[in-house]
């Protein structure tokens, strides 16, 4: 015999052919009962008052199951292992959910249409909060939002650098000027120094990481410095901030690369936890880089050339955030956009691997991508001449527009 299941956020009911209620699985006011049965639901799990509700079917003779929830029905199509059929649009289904009210009378279950409405809001808001606290929960958001943290640090860092060396630079211009490129050690010298009358030898030499002979440098040009006298204490708590927020940035770098470590091994193995992360942001998660073609993680970053390319036919981008990687970045500038390709298709299978669980296989990749690279070293020794044509092309377009 067939039935069709029908589920309600009140419980299940089955109703055979003539639309008359068999059996039904009721969570009366146990709203934990109905949120449970949905939830393990979408994690891929049947509720055992379920299981008990298809075996009394089944020992009452129905044998064919029609259901309008595709998960419901994959689920018992390999738990129950019965006739069990899926369609979208069934006229009963909807009819019955249209007349519940009519329907529990039926069989003796007295719930007023306002009392019915009022169950599936709260059951609704109680699905809707699991579902967001489940999305925040999600490692690969938690990725994205600690990659643009540090990328926001970065940029805060540079700004009161900035900041910081035009503002010591009127009372120490020759160490800001031409000496000092590190905003770090810049700021740690303005915070533990301060007056450039305190940059002598000895407390270089104890306060900061230098050599000797850079020391007596910085000694000597605060000797003679042409700097102005100022209140440095603003100075030296700007210095302050900026090393705060550096050390903040590296504390997010530990906490990314654990992420990293648990979420995406095999990506963070291939190209680090910093570049992999930034992929996986601007991708808009691990899901979609996972679906992404090879071709478009390698330009995923260069977007503005890439449609710069297609509106005026500028020059085509090589790569995107993937040039961050050290073995594109440090290679010959006629093999990037060689490396690029191949390390796209490399990371595309590791983002694969990494969404599916699967074991990591970065190791062997590396060894591959290395050998690779080499070939290419012998191949293309020298960058390869320019094709001349390509301004003759140019102008031949444009004599042909201007023809139109």
């Amino acid at each position: 015999m067939k039935c069709f299941l029908i589920d309600t956020l009140l419980g299940v009911f089955a109703i055979d052919e003539s639309e008359n209620i068999v059996n039904f699985v009721f969570f009366s006011e146990d709203i934990d009962r109905i949120v449970n049965f949905f939830e393990n639901l979408d994690n891929g799990i049947l509720n055992e008052d379920f299981k008990t509700f298809l075996n009394e079917l089944h020992e009452s003779g129905f044998d064919e199951f029609t259901v309008d929830n595709k998960k419901l029905a994959n689920l018992m199509h390999q738990d129950f292992k019965k006739k069990v059929y899926y369609e979208k649009d069934v006229p009963e289904f909807r009819l019955f959910r249209f007349n519940l009210e009519n329907q529990l009378n039926k069989i003796g279950l007295v719930k007023s249409r306002d009392e019915i409405k009022k169950w599936y809001k709260t059951v609704q808001e109680r699905l809707i909060k699991s579902k967001v606290s489940e999305a925040g929960a999600a490692l690969d958001i938690q990725i994205m939002q600690v990659i643009e943290t540090i990328d926001y640090t970065k940029k805060s860092i540079n700004l009161f650098s900035s900041k910081l060396k035009e503002w010591y630079g009127l009372h120490f211009p020759e160490l800001t000027d031409k000496i000092i490129d590190d905003n770090i050690r810049l700021a740690k010298m303005v915070s533990l120094l301060g007056h450039r009358r305190n940059f002598t030898l000895k407390r270089l030499l104890e306060n900061i990481e230098l050599d000797e002979k850079q020391a007596r440098i910085y000694s000597e040009l605060a000797k003679n410095s042409m700097g102005s006298e100022l209140n440095l204490n603003y100075t030296q708590e700007l210095a302050k901030q900026i090393l705060s927020l550096e050390d903040f940035r590296t504390k997010l770098e530990e906490y990314l690369e654990k992420l990293m470590d648990k979420f995406a091994p095999n990506i963070k193995t291939l190209v680090g936890p910093l570049v992999g992360a930034k992929l996986i942001e601007k991708a808009g998660g691990l899901k979609r880089l996972a679906f992404m073609p090879a071709s478009r993680i390698q330009l995923l970053g260069a977007e503005k050339a890439l449609f710069r390319f297609l509106r005026s036919g500028g020059k085509l981008p090589k790569h995107g955030l993937i040039f961050q990687w050290n073995r594109i970045r440090g290679s010959k500038p006629w093999l990037r956009g060689k490396i690029s390709r191949l390390i796209a298709g490399k990371i595309g299978i590791c983002a694969k691997v990494d969404f599916f669980g699967g074991e990591v296989i970065a190791d062997d990749l590396i060894l591959e991508i290395e050998e690779k690279i080499k070939e290419l070293e012998k191949k293309y020794p020298k960058s390869p001449k320019k094709k001349k044509t390509h301004v003759r092309d140019k102008k031949i377009r444009k004599k042909g527009k201007r023809k139109k």
